[in-house]
């Protein structure tokens, strides 16, 4: 058992006596700096109170679990995909908290609450792997809808950008627009590659997220009509719905719902706020079939 989870040469030593190997493609980065992850575990948005209950994704070592469990105890419950780092954290927390061995992409909160019994909206937290993060965060605001308070991930700096980018910025994007559909999102703070192990290429940077109240009918259709903006960003929005290859739309439909909008003939996706593109979403849905 590691005494100092913050300490390289304890985790390194830790790593080798127990043959475990970090993986690039599940993003095991340990965090080495325990302000920082005391900071992660005390974020919150000012109009929130904590819930009851909390998840974690991706215990690790514990370098945020440990913060976490002195605001929930037991009503903590860290999903950890990799095997050698489940037996960890099961044996270092013994009975504080709740350790489930899965990966949380097939992980319904559904699940926890039955076996919990919750009857209020969650927290969770998590330093997210670059490569999972989209997954993630669609698991979280579409597949967990109406079942948490808010979340707080640490993502790669150029993906944080993605998300709070506004209409005109080059990283505004699809991403942008369905994630800020269904969530606030706010940029907490920055957080140096260097003290992490293994050192990442990039920084990062933690976010928190509120859910909005949303119509989730109109959900799958904003998401193809996000993508359908975004799919070629040098034509023009009305060229990119009429050769979308996630939805059928006729050019005169098209122009109605540009002249209902007062949107430019000519007007190109990267400009168009989130709001006119929920107006889009609502007009297709009442009025026509386009999936």
């Amino acid at each position: 058992m590691i005494s100092n989870i913050y300490s390289l040469r304890e985790i390194t030593s830790f790593l080798t006596e127990n043959s475990i190997k970090l993986t690039k493609k599940r993003g095991q980065n340990f965090l080495l700096d325990k302000n920082i992850s005391f900071n992660i575990a005390n974020t919150i948005p000012n109009s929130l109170e904590r819930s009851d209950h909390a998840i974690e994704i991706g215990g690790g070592l514990g370098s945020l679990t440990n913060h976490l469990v002195d605001i929930y105890g037991k009503k903590l419950t860290v999903v950890e995909y990799d095997k050698a780092l489940y037996n960890y954290l099961k044996e270092k927390y013994e009975n504080k908290i709740n350790v489930v061995h899965s990966d949380i992409l097939k992980f319904p909160l559904k699940n926890l609450f039955d076996e919990q019994n919750i009857k209020t909206k969650i927290d969770v937290y998590g330093n997210i792997p670059y490569n999972i993060t989209s997954p993630i965060l669609e698991w979280l605001l579409y597949e967990s809808y109406n079942k948490w308070r808010f979340a707080v991930f640490m993502v790669q700096r150029d993906f944080a950008n993605r998300l709070i980018a506004k209409e005109g910025e080059n990283d505004y994007s699809a991403l942008t627009v369905f994630s800020n559909f269904l969530s606030d999102i706010k940029l907490e703070f920055h957080v140096s590659k260097s003290v992490f192990f293994p050192k990442p290429n990039v920084d990062s940077s933690v976010i928190s997220l509120s859910p909005k109240n949303v119509d989730m009918s109109i959900v799958d259709t904003y998401k193809l009509i996000s993508k359908t903006i975004f799919h070629n960003r040098r034509k023009t929005l009305r060229n990119n719905l009429l050769n979308s290859p996630y939805i059928k739309i006729e050019a005169e439909k098209i122009d109605t719902i540009f002249d209902t909008l007062s949107i430019p003939a000519k007007e190109r996706g990267e400009n168009i706020p989130i709001s006119t593109i929920t107006d889009i979403v609502r007009i297709i849905e009442n009025k026509y079939d386009v999936i």
